[in-house]
């Protein structure tokens, strides 16, 4: 008997330019946060996000670089 096999999936990557990232993070900031994407930019750019605990608003500021 021979060990199992494993069939490997490789997910595919696409890359998004700048205006593809504001697209996606805009909608996702007006929906978790009721604003506008250079609204939430800003205040993440002074802090206000800085001690937040909140997993949504959290992803959103992991997905800001995409957005810049």
């Amino acid at each position: 008997m021979g060990a199992p096999t494993v069939d490997v999936v490789t997910p595919e990557i696409v890359e998004m330019n700048t205006a593809e990232g504001r697209e996606m993070l805009s909608g996702q900031v007006q929906d978790h946060l009721g604003l506008g994407l250079d609204e939430f930019l800003e205040r993440l750019d002074r802090g206000e996000y800085d001690d937040t605990e909140d997993d949504a608003v959290l992803r959103l500021v992991m997905l800001a670089p995409f957005a810049r």
